[in-house]
C-alpha cells in the first residue's frame, strides 16, 4: 500500500517536473531569452576573468616584493663582505702590533683586541651565510612564481578566446532561432496552421481577392459581356478554320480538295444509311 502511494506521488512529481522542463525549453526557444541567457554566461565569464587577473596581479606584486627583498639582502651581503674584510684587516694589524711588543702567537690569540676581531668576523660570516641562503631561497621562489605567472597569463589568453567564442556562439544561436522561427511561421501560414496576425491578414487578403474575382464575373454576366466573349471566341475559331482550308488548298491543290470532297461524300452516305434504318 505504501509503495503504491509512493509510486503515485512520484508519478505526480515526474509529471510536474516534466511539464516544467517543457515550459522552460519552450521559453528558451525565444531568441531574446537565449540572448539574455548568453549575456548572463558572458558576464559570469567576464567576472571570473577579472578575478583571475586580480589574483595574478597580487602574485606579480608578491614577486616584486621578493625581488626587492633580494636586492636589500644582496646589499647587506656586500656590506657584510666588507665588514669581514675589515675584521680580518683589524686582526692582522692587532697581531702585528702585539708581535712587535714581544707577545707570542698563543698570547696574541688570547688578547682581548684580537679576540674581538675574531668574534666580529665570525658574526659577520654567520650573518653572511644566512642572508646568502635567504637570497637563494627567494630567488627560487621568484623563479617558480614567474613560471606560474606566465602559465596564468596563457590561461587568461585562453579564457579571452573562449569568451570571444561564446559571444560568437550567442550571435549564431540567436540568428538560428530567429531564422527557424520565421521559417516555421511562414510554413504555418502557407499551410493554414498558424493563427497569428500575419496569417490572419494573409487569409483576409485571399478572401478579398476571391470576392473581387466573383464580383467581376457577375458584372460581366449582367452586362452581357460574357456572351459576347463566347461569340467572339466562336467567330475567331471559324475564321481560323477557313484560313486553314484556304491555305491547304493553295499548298496541296485539287488533290487536297478532292480528298476533302470524298471524305464529305462518304460521311453523307453514312448519314443517309443511318437514317434508313428501321425505327
Amino acid at each position: 500500500m505504501a509503495n503504491g502511494f509512493t509510486r503515485f506521488f512520484k508519478a505526480i512529481w515526474y509529471t510536474l517536473t516534466g511539464r516544467a522542463h517543457e515550459s522552460a525549453d519552450r521559453m528558451m526557444e525565444n531568441p531574446e531569452a537565449v540572448r539574455g541567457a548568453y549575456e548572463d554566461i558572458i558576464n559570469d565569464k567576464k567576472g571570473n576573468i577579472q578575478r583571475y587577473k586580480q589574483a595574478i596581479g597580487q602574485l606579480i606584486a608578491l614577486v616584486e616584493q621578493k625581488r626587492s627583498a633580494v636586492k636589500n639582502l644582496t646589499d647587506e651581503v656586500e656590506r657584510l663582505e666588507e665588514l669581514k674584510s675589515g675584521a680580518i684587516a683589524k686582526a692582522q694589524q692587532t697581531a702585528a702590533g702585539l708581535q712587535s711588543e714581544g707577545l707570542t702567537q698563543e698570547e696574541i690569540k688570547q688578547h682581548a683586541e684580537y679576540t674581538r676581531c675574531v668574534t666580529a668576523y665570525q658574526d659577520f660570516n654567520s650573518n653572511l651565510q644566512e642572508k646568502t641562503g635567504n637570497i637563494t631561497e627567494l630567488e627560487n621562489e621568484i623563479e617558480g612564481a614567474q613560471a606560474d605567472i606566465e602559465s596564468h597569463k596563457l590561461q587568461i589568453t585562453n579564457l579571452h578566446r573562449d569568451l570571444d567564442k561564446i559571444k560568437s556562439e550567442q550571435s549564431e544561436a540567436v540568428a538560428d532561432l530567429i531564422t527557424a522561427r520565421e521559417q516555421e511561421e511562414i510554413a504555418d501560414m502557407l499551410s493554414g496552421i498558424s493563427m497569428d496576425g500575419t496569417s490572419a491578414e494573409l487569409t483576409r487578403m485571399r478572401e478579398i481577392r476571391e470576392k473581387a474575382k466573383a464580383r467581376s464575373k457577375v458584372a460581366q454576366e449582367l452586362a452581357g459581356t460574357d456572351s459576347k466573349s463566347e461569340e467572339e471566341e466562336f467567330l475567331t475559331a471559324a475564321r481560323s478554320s477557313a484560313t486553314s482550308d484556304e491555305f491547304d488548298s493553295l499548298i496541296f491543290g485539287a488533290q487536297q480538295t478532292d480528298a476533302k470532297t470524298d471524305t464529305e461524300t462518304e460521311a453523307k452516305k453514312q448519314t443517309d444509311s443511318d437514317s434508313e434504318l428501321p425505327v
